[in-house]
């Protein structure tokens, strides 16, 4: 296993502010300042070799969230559960990124690491269940606020055609699609 770089041996924060500078676009000399006035020593070749794999994060990110975009799109996903939806398929695509390796090498999971990775299949499963639970459940309310409509549009037009009560709720029943109550026809 390679030896870690300079950069990564530097606190989390000062790391940090490093890959905050270059995900805002900030040079490596402007960076090198900002290390400087921290007190931070680093070489310039190895913040180079370090902001070249942000680089390639970044941008295997937006690849990423690209895709996932135009999967939503596609799925026809609604605003309301698009974010959602779009995590998912970020974070596939990240477990597909992990799983294929740098650069075709073989991944090797510890047990733990295994672990992680299935726990966080089940949590994807399961959040993409429930937001297909939700959208279902949305649908069928949104439908059925549409049939209360045309059976309330229905039963205002057979009442000024002159229909008596019981061919009213005969008709408003097979709208809303209960049963017609015993007593109750269709005229």
């Amino acid at each position: 296993m390679a030896r870690p770089s300079s950069i990564d041996q530097l606190p989390r924060d000062v790391r940090e502010i490093i890959g905050q500078l270059r995900m805002n676009g900030v040079t490596i000399d402007s960076i090198l300042d900002k290390l400087k006035e921290l007190d931070v020593d680093v070489s310039r070749s190895a913040l180079a070799r370090h902001t070249q794999k942000i680089d390639a994060i970044a941008e295997r990110v937006r690849e990423s969230r690209a895709a996932a975009d135009a999967i939503m799109d596609r799925l026809g996903a609604s605003t309301d559960n698009r974010q959602a939806r779009l995590n998912i398929e970020l974070m596939h695509a990240s477990l597909m990124s992990l799983l294929a390796g740098e650069d075709g090498d073989d991944v090797v999971l510890s047990a733990q690491d295994a672990m992680f990775l299935g726990r966080a299949l089940k949590d994807l499963a399961s959040a993409s269940k429930l937001d297909q639970d939700r959208e279902i459940k949305l649908r069928d309310e949104i439908a059925r606020q549409e049939r209360q409509k045309a059976a309330e549009k229905a039963e205002d037009v057979a009442r000024s055609n002159g229909m008596d009560a019981k061919q009213v709720a005969f008709i408003r029943a097979q709208i809303l699609g209960v049963p017609v109550e015993k007593g109750e026809g269709n005229g």
